[in-house]
């Protein structure tokens, strides 16, 4: 009984918790980025909130190692026939649109998307997770949040 009630308070304080939604451009982070640090991402984010949606969307078939591991830190990878960044732009606009989702966590290195985050904007807080030397300054200036991956360990 006792471990049942215990499952139970951390349901309801994870309500008082934001929840956060990560997107990750697949193309221009993954060559950079060792995927066991997913796990690092999401334990870097308890501070602000806890994720309720992990995706890594990407133009190219991952190996069965690379899927395993993603899979197993909770995020669901999603294979695109071409351009990754409208797919991402996708992604985004319908958590953006879910009230379930309070903050959404973008992941590239592609400045392209800033369309993208000032929609996200308008509704919900934004999270950018990228590389310190692709954040450019008005990334910074609009986003609410920036994980820096340089510094992930």
């Amino acid at each position: 009984m006792l471990n049942r009630v215990g499952k139970a308070l951390r349901i309801i304080t994870d309500d008082d918790k934001k929840k956060i939604a990560i997107i990750i451009d697949g193309p221009t982070i993954l060559p950079d980025f060792d995927l066991r640090k997913l796990n690092v991402i999401t334990e870097s984010l308890m501070e602000i909130g806890v994720t309720r949606v992990g995706k890594i969307i990407t133009d190219k078939q991952l190996s069965q190692d690379e899927s395993e591991l993603i899979n197993s830190f909770g995020f669901h990878e999603e294979i695109v026939g071409s351009d990754v960044d409208l797919h991402v732009a996708i992604n985004a606009l319908e958590c953006m649109n879910s009230n379930s989702i309070d903050i959404i966590g973008i992941g590239t290195t592609d400045s392209g998307l800033f369309p993208i985050f000032s929609r996200i904007k308008q509704n919900k807080q934004l999270l950018i997770i990228s590389w310190q030397k692709n954040v450019t300054p008005a990334m910074e200036a609009i986003a609410d949040f920036v994980l820096d991956l340089d510094y992930l360990e």
